[in-house]
């Protein structure tokens, strides 16, 4: 008895340790190397499990709240569909999927939004400080993993940041996600000796990524912050005006100076340049192979528009290598996926699916126009960045990270309902 109400007393601090340590395994170590990576998923999910149980013997609402919600009727019928259609190989004989994936990826999801509403009133301290960890152990997980940074050493400026989680879009992503709550501390309530270091800790991680799906929110979530910040008129101007000026000269430093271009600039650069071209799409650049994705996906899609070609089916077509490499003295082409989750997802799946995925971080950004001005900064902060991140990559078969920032939209979305968190019999 004593040692649960010891638990129950510490209620904060064991969420915080629980969801640092759910991100840690998930989105630091991942799956792909099995053994021990695995083992330490299980390990802090079995526990963040006994102790949402050992919760749920104290107080039952919280819980139902959380699973008999939108939420979980989403992530179960997209995971099944996704499921059918990768298991028995519908429609194609890709030979991707992994049950265990899509079980350690739906039940962190689903025990992080348990805790959560357990520690309503909690929240940002719990998620400000897992993410402040989350953003060093990032760091300190890529450092030991990517060799690339043992480059810069030697003045040679590239693109940095994998871990054994995933690559360095990953680890720009996940850390703009983690930032969110924090720009909120440092923007909002204006902690800013508690949270600035880590803020610049961060923006220095998604820079050194190059990845332009988490660069280029930021400039809107820091807006979104802003105009949140205040109701009044000249100090919303002033701060945006102050916000463009910022973003202007970081833009200009990004495109300037040798390091920043090596990492991020020369992306831009060739974006804008892959865009504007008007011939074949140069399949020696980053842009120029999406461009021929999307052609591809144009040219096909309409084969089978209702259900979808098959999980992951673009890559096991014809038309899907474009991906250049070397083989030897010779040039060879990689079949590739899809790099926009919002045309992987319609190709594999069809409007079906498509539906299926996208219609509950659609219902909570319109049910968030009717929560308070807490909830509509998060939420759109985090539908914004998804955004950019969807047009980016394809995250919605491997990855922990779109489940938990739909989630926490949600959560943000009920927590900023007049009636969101009343208690109900039961």
């Amino acid at each position: 008895m004593e040692l649960k109400e010891t638990l129950l007393k510490n209620k904060k601090y064991i969420t915080m340790f629980l969801i640092t340590g759910i991100l840690f395994a998930r989105c630091n170590l991942g799956l792909y190397y099995g053994g021990v990576y695995v083992l330490i998923n299980l390990l802090f999910n079995g526990l963040a499990a006994l102790f949402c149980a050992l919760l749920f013997t104290t107080d039952k609402v919280p819980m139902k709240k959380a699973l008999i919600s939108p939420a979980i009727v989403w992530i179960l019928l997209f995971s099944t569909m996704v499921f059918i259609y990768g298991h028995f190989k519908l429609f194609t004989a890709a030979d991707y999927y992994s049950r265990m994936i899509t079980i350690m990826t739906a039940l962190p999801a689903i025990l992080i939004l348990t805790l959560l509403f357990y520690n309503k009133d909690d929240v940002f301290d719990i998620l400000s400080v897992s993410g402040s960890v989350i953003i060093i152990t990032t760091l300190i997980t890529s450092l030991c993993y990517d060799y690339v940074w043992g480059e810069w050493l030697m003045g040679m400026y590239s693109r940095v940041g994998s871990t054994p989680a995933g690559g360095v879009i990953d680890t720009g992503n996940l850390v703009l996600i983690l930032l969110i709550p924090i720009f909120y501390q440092l923007i909002i309530l204006r902690k800013v000796k508690q949270y600035l270091w880590i803020t610049i800790i961060g923006i220095f991680e998604i820079i050194a990524t190059g990845a332009k799906s988490s660069a280029f929110p930021i400039v809107f979530v820091f807006a979104i912050m802003i105009i949140g910040a205040s109701d009044d008129i000249k100090i919303i101007r002033r701060n945006l005006i102050i916000l463009i000026v910022l973003g202007v000269a970081a833009f200009a430093a990004i495109m300037v100076v040798p390091p920043l271009y090596g990492v991020l600039g020369y992306r831009i650069a060739e974006l804008f340049t892959g865009m504007a071209s008007s011939g074949e799409p140069d399949l020696h650049t980053s842009t120029g192979q999406r461009m021929a994705m999307m052609a591809g996906f144009k040219a096909h899609f309409w084969e089978s528009p209702i259900w979808g070609h098959g999980f992951y089916s673009f890559r096991e077509m014809p038309y899907s290598a474009i991906e250049e490499y070397h083989e030897g003295t010779e040039i060879a082409y990689r079949h590739v996926q899809l790099h926009m989750n919002f045309l992987e997802v319609l190709f594999s799946y069809g409007i079906v699916g498509f539906v299926l995925y996208y219609w509950f971080p659609v219902y909570v950004a319109i049910k968030a126009f009717k929560s308070n001005k807490t909830a509509k900064i998060m939420v759109f902060s985090i539908m914004i960045s998804f955004f950019f991140m969807d047009l980016g990559i394809d995250m919605y078969y491997k990855y922990l990270l779109p489940y938990y920032s739909y989630f926490l939209a949600y959560f943000f979305m009920i927590k900023g309902q007049r009636n969101g968190f009343k208690a109900v019999k039961g």
